[in-house]
């Protein structure tokens, strides 16, 4: 019996480093593509686990001096997701619904400090958790 959940618990963490590398694998493919052609990223990217009716919320640094694109990725192109953002008076002016998404802000200077992205699963395609990977890139602005 015990060799049997020695070989179930092995099998599920193999599935789930799988599906944070898919994740992983599909912001790369944008990222790669970003960097290639001279933007750069703020920071480096994160990733972890999303389950059904649960909020995760990253934070994330931002100054007026820069405009911001948010990309984020997940494991499976069926995945439902609602992705927003929260700045720090707690207005919610970015949001999007989908497996994957890109926000872009210019914050003006009330808006300096920390925003939140967040992040709740709302279905996902083969259970109820699905994996996400998340980058930030940031430019300065031209003027302010």
């Amino acid at each position: 019996m015990s060799k049997f959940l020695l070989i179930m618990l092995i099998y599920s963490l193999s599935l789930a480093s799988s599906g944070e590398e898919k994740a992983v694998e599909r912001l790369s493919l944008t990222t790669d593509m970003l960097v290639s052609i001279g933007e750069e990223m703020a920071g480096q990217p994160v990733s972890g686990m999303l389950i059904v009716g649960d909020t995760v919320t990253v934070d994330l640094q931002v100054s007026a001096a820069n405009s911001y694109q948010f990309i984020i990725w997940t494991d499976s192109a069926f995945n439902y997701v609602d992705f927003w953002l929260t700045n720090p008076l707690g207005e919610t002016p970015r949001g999007d619904i989908s497996d994957h998404t890109t926000l872009a802000i210019m914050p003006d200077s009330i808006e300096t400090g920390t925003w939140h992205l967040q992040m709740e699963l709302l279905e996902g395609a083969y259970s109820d958790t699905a994996y996400y990977a998340a980058a930030t890139f940031a430019r300065s602005r031209l003027s302010q």
